[in-house]
């Protein structure tokens, strides 16, 4: 038979208190006591994390577009373009037909300053109509007037302005960002006219240089943000919102994917700076170096745009370089073997074909230096006109 010992409440008193006293019991009571504080505490801090819940809005990324995106526009500007086709039938006897036709181009830029100033690229803004373009903000859907105060192609900056009686939003171009290689930047802007748009990559090189249409532009950033078109003029931010440069050009092409380019923020700096200082000087047109005041001066030639009625008597297209009209027979220009009646078709390594468009080197370059000029002559022999292109050195007086 089994006997079970049932214990009473002054005997169960007894049991703990001869435990206590023991000091082996209060050791081990203590480490217990450690361990249990120990591991409980994790598990409250990870319950007080929780209780605070992941928040979007807190993401740097996010938090930078929110701080930035005020100043982003999108720039609409309209200008004419001269187009020439040609009968199939007139094919042989050359003859040509011309019309005049209105061409819509979209980029982005972004504002500056309180007043209203607006940096933008000079190829989204070039030749538009009367010096102006229509600008809407961020947070509008109405389109602002804002006039062309300086344009530098070879820098491929323009900058515009706005009038309101109100500040606008601005982002400050003056805190440049550090620009490492391998770095987050943004680039904000409105490619192929979708407003509000945003992309993130790092900084994949600097001091790049490419080959345009109009000529080499150096200096460049490179990055593997996604910069379409539209996106030009538009700022590129780094992950605290300092400013980076502006986006210029996309690298496309087969199997090319995430190469696009901007200038970088020093070089916008001294662009706006420069034209800020003519402006308070004074000026009231546009802040634009004319190639043909400095040709006149610096290398004694005189030139002109080939329009449709010279390019059809030289036999070539319409823009192709520029006419010498008139040499200064002591000038530079004569003494290189340079005569009326050719055309400069380029200056140092860039091509020419529009008085508006210019050579950076030109406007910096001092009494004896040297330029290299491309020139054709065309002549008529039997019914044949015979072109040849040359390369001669002129030195600036």
């Amino acid at each position: 038979m089994s006997c079970f010992f049932i214990p009473n409440k002054n005997s169960l008193l007894s049991l703990f208190s001869s435990f206590f006293r023991r000091p082996s019991s209060l050791f081990i009571l203590r480490k217990g006591l450690y361990f249990i504080l120990l591991f409980s505490f994790p598990v409250l801090s990870v319950q007080s994390q929780n209780s605070k819940l992941y928040q979007a809005e807190d993401e740097p990324t996010v938090l930078v577009v929110k701080k930035v995106m005020p100043a982003v526009v999108n720039i609409s500007s309209e200008r004419i373009v001269q187009k020439r086709v040609q009968d199939p039938f007139d094919l042989f006897f050359g003859r040509y037909y011309s019309y005049k036709e209105k061409v819509k181009s979209l980029g982005s830029g972004v504002i500056v300053s309180a007043e209203g100033y607006i940096i933008t690229c000079a190829h989204v803004v070039e030749r538009s109509i009367d010096r102006k373009v229509q600008v809407t903000l961020n947070e509008r859907k109405t389109a602002i007037e804002a006039k062309i105060l300086a344009v530098d192609p070879s820098a491929d900056l323009a900058l515009l302005k706005m009038d309101s009686k109100t500040a606008f939003p601005f982002l400050d171009i003056q805190n440049v960002s550090p620009t490492l290689l391998g770095q987050t930047v943004i680039v904000l802007g409105n490619p192929v006219g979708y407003q509000n748009s945003v992309s993130k990559g790092i900084l994949s090189a600097m001091n790049r240089t490419i080959e345009t249409e109009n000529g080499k532009i150096e200096g460049l950033l490179q990055t593997d943000a996604a910069i379409n078109p539209g996106n030009s003029g538009g700022p590129i931010v780094d992950i605290s919102g300092k400013f980076v440069g502006i986006s210029s050009a996309k690298f496309a092409g087969e199997a090319i994917e995430g190469i696009g380019f901007a200038i970088p923020a020093r070089k916008v700096n001294i662009f706006y700076r420069d034209a800020l200082a003519e402006l308070k000087g004074g000026s009231t047109n546009p802040t634009k170096f004319n190639i043909e005041e400095l040709l006149a001066k610096k290398f004694g030639l005189h030139v002109q745009e080939i329009n449709q009625d010279l390019a059809e008597a030289f036999r070539v297209q319409e823009g192709m370089g520029l006419l010498v009209s008139d040499v200064d027979p002591n000038g530079p220009a004569a003494k290189a073997g340079i005569k009326s009646g050719m055309i400069i078709l380029g200056i140092g390594n860039r091509r020419i074909d529009e008085l508006e468009f210019y050579p950076q080197l030109l406007k910096d370059i001092k009494s004896g230096e040297g330029v290299l000029m491309t020139v054709m002559v065309i002549r008529e022999s039997q019914g044949f006109f015979l072109s040849q292109t040359s390369t001669v050195e002129v030195f600036a007086r």
